[in-house]
């Protein structure tokens, strides 16, 4: 996966992994047997799920990730199938400066292939056209230049998509995930997404984060509980949803994961 830069930069470095076997199906999925296989998947483990995406759709596949504790989690898992496998981000210019260490730290530590794509707008030329501060203004503007646009661009050149959200993260559009999932392309070809962590809960993934001392970003041990753009994302009481820290409460989702329909499973 590659860009030309600035609109992408690539970093990677080499390292070891051990071979999972999957029992799931081995070959790519067909329209029509997205539904069925996704079933049957939902007795697989997450790594059996993530070790027959890998398989199956390489090398037209990547795993999407904003570094938040699944994307960790769910990168280290990959990497012990495939040290090879393309992971990406969207640098939106508003990260937190944790969240790009961390991004550092997982290509030092891993040797992951990681490609960051940025909007096409810097932060000053944004400000400069649609003025100070969209984020406050109109969210789902700033949203949809700083992170929809150019993940729709890291995806173009894809055949499947591995994304680390949970059922249980409280959105309705979380609570209803499939493991096997088609979108289409803007040009109609078919765009595969699978969730290999659909049926696991937050404890488990910081079970697996604790048990395999996965790197994981420091604010979330200062009260944060999901982790976006620092003009956008809150510290929140232990009790409170896990994405009441985003926008003020206003929405749930950024869009990109919504920007696209969902062919299938209906």
């Amino acid at each position: 996966m590659s860009e030309t830069v600035p609109v992408a930069d690539k970093t990677s470095s080499g390292t070891d992994g051990a071979d999972v076997r999957a029992s799931a199906p081995s070959g790519p999925i067909s329209a029509d047997e997205i539904e069925a296989v996704s079933a049957e998947l939902e007795s697989a483990s997450a790594a059996d799920i993530l070790a027959f995406a890998l398989k199956a759709y390489a090398p037209r596949i990547a795993i999407s990730t904003a570094f938040g504790v699944e994307g960790c989690a769910l990168i280290h898992m990959a990497a012990q199938i495939d040290p090879a496998v393309q992971v990406f981000t969207v640098d939106t210019g508003y990260l937190f400066d944790e969240t790009q260490a961390l991004k550092q730290r997982f290509v030092d530590r891993y040797g992951i292939s990681l490609t960051t794509f940025h909007p096409a707008l810097t932060v000053t030329e944004q400000d400069d056209k649609h003025g100070l501060r969209l984020y406050e203004r109109d969210s789902d503007a700033c949203c949809a230049m700083r992170k929809v646009e150019p993940m729709e661009r890291a995806l173009s050149g894809l055949d499947a998509w591995i994304a680390g959200l949970r059922r249980d993260q409280g959105s309705n559009l979380r609570a209803g995930l499939h493991i096997v999932e088609r979108y289409d392309h803007a040009d109609g070809r078919p765009l595969i997404k699978i969730h290999p962590f659909a049926n696991w809960t937050r404890s488990d993934t910081w079970r697996y984060v604790v048990e395999h001392d996965v790197p994981y970003n420091p604010l979330l041990d200062q009260g944060y509980k999901s982790i976006g753009c620092w003009p956008c994302t809150r510290a929140v009481s232990a009790d409170a949803d896990e994405r009441d820290g985003r926008w003020g409460g206003k929405k749930a989702e950024c869009g990109i994961h919504t920007f696209m329909p969902r062919r299938a499973p209906k």
